[in-house]
């Protein structure tokens, strides 16, 4: 077995009280590249624990206290861990942790160095900041919805949670950029992460089009999109602008009274086109397109199925499937952060942590 390489966060200490989706998601990337992460759960655990494979998907190679802060004794406890971190996380509603004298002010006061990152539903200010919500609410508030994207079709709420994991990753930027500021300053700060911003962060482009009435966008392409073939598969073509390959796909699929269409064209003729394209590619099985577009180099790809992921050769030979075994001996399947590293590991090392698994713990 080869020898394995130290982690690129190695040495970094992080607390986090944030629970569910997007802390944990934040925390299990800086875990799985080598941070020390103590997760302080409600001393009933972490109400995602009802989902128990979940929880397990977004709590490896963490620890795992139980404390009450209400209570003086557990809360000091609290209070020194938070006094040896470098981070720490919290996604309550604002004001809740401050009502506890666990607010920013107050932990900086203990810290000045802290990074202290408060993930919320709408933030730290605005006449929203109280609502309570979960994904869906902040993907059709940041716009997400509003393209039909993600698959968000007929009333059917899209297949990834994009608002937890966006807010998780601009929490992850967040932290990272916070450090390095603090190696040149020496001062901790608050980091305030909303998950409605965040999903509208990524309408950025879109904003911008829309303001200039562009039809420029990827999603007004004909030759962007998603269609079925013949054997009850789907498959995806991504054209977005590119007149040789929306040229290629026309001769692909035998539609060759679209060839030589510019692009303002087939935007124009966007409903229609689709239309023909689908009738097309739904004659002949997803294994018969595959060798069409393959042989043509065309920009194309299988909508895989969850439970296909694993066996994809992309997925395989990029190393991103691995494996953990739970406390009862039984394997975990889990998925490594897509960022390799030349000089760094970046791995899952062990299962999720039970409730107060690591009670009377510190930081090494």
């Amino acid at each position: 077995m080869a020898e394995r390489k130290p982690g690129a966060l190695e040495g970094l200490k992080i607390v986090s009280m944030a629970e569910q989706y997007p802390g944990p998601f934040c925390t299990l990337t800086l875990s799985d590249m080598g941070a020390d992460v103590i997760q302080v759960e409600r001393p009933g655990g972490d109400p995602s624990r009802f989902l128990p494979s979940f929880y397990e998907g977004l709590n490896r190679n963490k620890r795992s206290v139980a404390l009450d802060a209400r209570d003086p004794a557990q809360k000091a406890a609290l209070l020194s861990l938070i006094e040896q971190a470098d981070v720490f996380l919290e996604g309550f509603r604002p004001g809740k942790l401050a009502k506890l004298g666990l607010g920013y002010d107050d932990l900086s006061a203990v810290n000045p160095r802290l990074i202290y990152v408060s993930i919320s539903g709408f933030g730290q200010s605005g006449p929203y900041r109280m609502r309570p919500a979960h994904d869906l609410t902040f993907q059709g508030l940041g716009g997400a919805l509003g393209e039909r994207i993600n698959g968000a079709v007929d009333g059917l709420p899209p297949a990834v949670l994009l608002g937890d994991s966006v807010s998780a990753l601009y929490a992850l930027t967040g932290v990272l950029s916070a450090l390095l500021a603090r190696e040149r300053t020496g001062q901790g700060t608050h980091v305030d992460i909303a998950m409605s911003d965040a999903v509208l962060a990524l309408q950025t482009p879109f904003i911008a089009a829309d303001a200039a009435e562009d039809a420029s966008l990827p999603q007004r392409d004909p030759g962007y999109a998603l269609y079925e073939t013949s054997d009850g598969r789907w498959l995806t073509t991504s054209v977005a602008h590119e007149d040789a390959y929306w040229d290629q796909l026309c001769r692909d699929v035998g539609l060759t009274e679209g060839v030589g269409l510019t692009r303002p064209e087939r935007v124009d003729r966007r409903d229609e086109l689709v239309a023909r394209i689908a009738a097309r590619i739904l004659e002949k099985p997803i294994s018969h397109w595959e060798a069409v577009f393959e042989a043509s180099g065309q920009m194309w790809g299988p909508a895989l199925r969850r439970e296909e992921l694993a066996e994809d050769p992309q997925f395989r030979t990029r190393g991103l499937f691995d494996e953990v075994t739970r406390q009862d001996g039984t394997v975990q399947p889990v998925l490594r952060q897509p960022v390799k590293f030349s000089a760094y590991d970046n791995a899952p090392l062990r299962r999720a942590p039970g409730v107060g698994e690591h009670q009377g713990e510190g930081f090494d």
